[in-house]
């Protein structure tokens, strides 16, 4: 049987850690009865080489996420365009970034795309974005909740070194400046202290992950392993041998947490602060830009309890398996 080609839409190809992840959770739960189709064809505008019509015309329907997308400031030409509608629309895994304001002409368009009879089920990842979208874009069909959807992820097995055990960094790409680095480094120092040695991991790959690296240099203390790969497996894999992480990348946080690991967040955006209240760890929330940073590590660090990952991967997993389903039904397979 022909599979039924199913439009891609989100932050695809840079190499951001999260996003390639959302992928490989996608191509598990939608690749045997899907042809999964990019619809961007280059990273940069004009973003589509030919006729955004045309290339909607032969979808049977489009799947927009995860991460995100929803940006209430700002309008880009590649999530939510006009021509998507012309089939049915799915979002999953969806974010709303409330830290940049709004603008009302944005949020007003957003709201027009939302509303749309062809917009069929929309599922977010926090209760917050859940919350954002009801009141602001008052879409027709219900706002749908699951934890993020990496938590479905299925990780790759990994031994962990105790003699020394390791201490990971997750920097990125901040205008010059920006990252605190003196408090980092002071962070990294107690671990040292505390016999950990320290990993820097560039958590990207591609165009993301070559700024990441300018930024690893940065840090600039002495006897520290430095982990870069083009492929996101061996990322996850160096996540996976640390025992506890700090992480300036949310998706470092999310894979940490879900191999149990305690992470330490260095950004304390809307997505980094819902992901902790959902663990019940918010010790763990803190910025570079706090003097205090490493008051946040202890010697002994409490992991991340089965339980806990386990509720989340569940409830993940549940998520997924109903989109497919829904996308199944609504276009009429057999």
């Amino acid at each position: 049987m022909t599979k039924r080609r199913l439009g891609l839409v989100g932050y695809y190809g840079y190499g951001n850690y999260g996003d390639e992840l959302f992928l490989d959770v996608f191509r598990k739960y939608l690749e045997q009865d899907f042809e999964l189709v990019f619809l961007q064809d280059i990273l940069k505008r004009p973003y589509y080489l030919s006729p955004l019509d045309d290339k909607v015309r032969d979808l049977d329907a489009i799947l927009i996420g995860g991460g995100d997308l929803v940006i209430p400031d700002y309008w880009t030409d590649q999530y939510f365009e006009d021509a998507f509608l012309a089939k049915p629309i799915y979002m999953h895994g969806i974010g709303v970034p409330t830290w940049g304001g709004e603008n009302e002409r944005v949020v007003e368009r957003l709201a027009k795309f939302f509303q749309h009879d062809n917009v069929r089920q929309i599922t977010v990842r926090d209760r917050e974005s859940k919350a954002w979208i009801e009141k602001k874009l008052a879409p027709r069909v219900e706002v749908l909740y699951t934890p993020d959807i990496v938590c479905a992820l299925d990780l790759p097995s990994v031994e962990r070194p105790s003699d020394p055990p390791i201490f990971g960094l997750v920097s990125r790409k901040q205008k010059p400046g920006e990252i605190q680095w003196q408090n980092v480094r002071a962070l990294c120092e107690k671990a040292v202290s505390l016999g950990y040695r320290i990993r820097h991991i560039v958590l990207a790959t591609g165009i993301i992950g070559e700024e990441d690296r300018q930024a690893a240099e940065e840090l600039a203390l002495p006897g520290v392993e430095t982990i870069a790969s083009e492929n996101i497996e061996d990322l996850t894999r160096a996540i996976g041998e640390c025992t506890v992480l700090a992480s300036m990348k949310f998706h470092g946080c999310v894979v940490a947490s879900m191999f149990g690991i305690p992470a330490i967040m260095l950004i304390t955006t809307d997505k980094f602060r819902n992901f902790y209240k959902l663990l019940e760890r918010e010790e763990l929330v803190a910025h570079h830009r706090h003097p205090d940073l490493p008051d946040r590590l202890s010697r002994f660090m409490a992991k991340i309890p089965y339980a806990s990952r386990h509720n989340l991967r569940q409830k993940a997993d549940d998520g997924l398996v109903k989109l497919a389903a829904k996308i199944k039904q609504d276009i009429g397979f057999e």
